[in-house]
């Protein structure tokens, strides 16, 4: 009863159900997608997307700790695996370059009409700090996708 309990509010946490029964790449790699997306998310002033991302993989790591749960009690034998390859983006330069642009384009979209514009017609230039604060990271997203699409072009062209 008192591991049911325990097991449950793991549960809760996006990979520590999976690294309390002992899947650690499994857990870790859940936990870093999940607060690493929800980070990135707020840092590039995307935060109507948390919804989309975030509550999904959440979601995921829940059942997927219940369902690792059935499988052991079952008495199967549950391989410690990794969730998803990261070849997959070392092999898909393109589309992460595509995903770095559109969210790149969707941070500044978000960091600029409440502050640059309003800043630039004589508001005040603390403003104008915060609002290029806030723009740092959507542009080097825009920067990255942009080099990776080009890169990728590079390849396509040479093969």
């Amino acid at each position: 009863m008192i591991r049911d309990i325990i097991f449950f509010f793991f549960s809760l946490i996006p990979g520590a159900s999976q690294m309390y029964m002992g899947l650690f790449k499994r857990g870790v790699q859940l936990m870093v997608t999940t607060i690493g997306s929800f980070t990135l998310l707020l840092s590039f002033n995307a935060e109507q997307l948390i919804p989309v991302i975030c509550v999904p993989l959440w979601f995921f790591s829940f059942f997927d700790g219940y369902n690792i749960r059935k499988q052991i009690a079952a008495g199967k034998t549950v391989k410690d695996e990794e969730v998803y390859s990261y070849d997959i983006f070392l092999s898909n330069k393109k589309f992460v370059g595509f995903a770095l642009l559109f969210l790149g384009i969707i941070g500044l979209i978000n960091s600029f009409p409440s502050s640059v514009i309003i800043s630039l017609f004589g508001v005040d230039f603390q403003n104008v700090y915060w609002s290029l604060r806030r723009s740092i990271v959507p542009l080097f997203l825009i920067i990255s996708g942009a080099y990776l699409l080009l890169k990728s072009r590079k390849i396509d062209g040479k093969e």
